[in-house]
């Protein structure tokens, strides 16, 4: 029985050939670069911003959003204060005709407090008798 590689060429050969070392130099390592500097950038903003959305927050430690939801209303996650806004609306009154004046407060998006939760960790760590300071 007769056994020989379909190719004839020896792998150390091939890897060294200049087409190979071309396609890799101009099309994979941009495409690679930037997929991996995307990951980078977005998990040093992760980890360093005291605040973040639920999506992500969800997503980060993957929870779904109604266990999250649920973390919220029992206070294990915290919320962040978020900036609120006065709205006022001027209108006439269908019935009688008179102008109205309507103030509303429309509250900013639910951000999680991330520093908080990041603190929280912090101190049950250094609590847990399971692990040595």
């Amino acid at each position: 029985m007769h056994t020989e590689n379909a190719n004839a060429q020896h792998a150390f050969d091939l890897a060294q050939s200049p087409d190979l070392l071309t396609t890799i130099t101009t099309a994979l390592l941009p495409a690679l670069s930037a997929v991996i500097n995307d990951a980078v950038n977005r998990a040093v903003i992760f980890n360093t911003s005291p605040t973040m959305s639920k999506d992500d927050f969800a997503m980060i430690n993957g929870i779904s959003k109604s266990l999250l939801e649920k973390w919220i209303r029992d206070g294990v996650v915290l919320l962040a204060p978020t900036p609120t806004t006065t709205v006022v609306r001027n209108s006439t009154c269908r019935k009688t005709g008179k102008p109205r004046t309507d103030v509303m407060e429309k509250h900013g998006n639910a951000l999680i407090n991330v520093a908080a939760w990041r603190e929280k960790n912090r101190q049950h760590a250094l609590h847990c008798r399971y692990i040595k300071p």
